[in-house]
């Protein structure tokens, strides 16, 4: 059995029952009838991301690190330790989060 392989922008839909390897998000897709369905990561390998804005700042530019899926979700403290809340923008790898003033924090994305 072959694997297609390639950027996951460019993956074509699979067959019933054949793989796909995106090599730039490292994830795995399989077709099915209804379309490309993909894997899920086995229980136990969840990832994780700390993101230390040290300089204060009302927009935090974010680079996730190759291969972190697509639309984690994002726990935003100040240096303080308080939960803050902001806008979240995804353009993977980037994320964009936006507040209302500036501050310094961190951002864990899971």
């Amino acid at each position: 059995m072959s694997i297609k392989r390639g950027e996951k922008l460019r993956l074509p839909v699979l067959p019933d029952g054949e793989l796909g390897f995106c090599t730039d998000t490292k994830e795995l897709f399989i077709g099915t009838m209804d379309g490309n369905y993909q894997v899920s990561a086995p229980s136990g390998s969840d990832q994780a991301y700390t993101h230390t804005q040290s300089i204060p700042e009302s927009v935090w530019t974010v680079t996730l690190p190759d291969g972190f899926k697509e639309f984690p979700a994002v726990t935003i403290t100040d240096s303080s330790g308080r939960q803050m809340f902001g806008q979240v923008d995804y353009t993977y790898p980037v994320v964009t989060l936006t507040f209302g003033g500036a501050f310094s924090g961190k951002a864990s994305f899971s």
